[in-house]
């Protein structure tokens, strides 16, 4: 008979722990789901072409040693050139 009761008592005790466990109250909704991954960019800017400072700006900022990107389109835009401006180094 004390050994039922213990057994019962240890039960108790368990169920009672368990219930009393986690509610930390609503979370606020789901959780987000992934980041959606950016698309690759598949062509130069307009902005890029505006003036010889804005292309190699544009062109410092873009990654280097990746040989398995596709190539850029350049818009349909007449870009930028000028008679007194020196060549920049890229």
């Amino acid at each position: 008979m004390r050994t039922l009761m213990t057994t019962v008592a240890a039960g108790a005790a368990s169920l009672a722990l368990v219930a009393c466990g986690g509610g930390g109250g609503d979370s606020g909704g789901p959780a987000p789901g992934p980041a959606p991954m950016p698309t690759p960019q598949t062509a130069v800017p307009d902005s890029a072409i505006t003036s010889s400072d804005a292309f190699v700006g544009y062109l410092n900022t873009r990654p280097t040693g990746d040989e398995t990107g596709d190539a850029l389109t350049l818009p349909a835009a007449e870009p930028f050139t000028s008679e007194t401006e020196e060549p920049y180094a890229i």
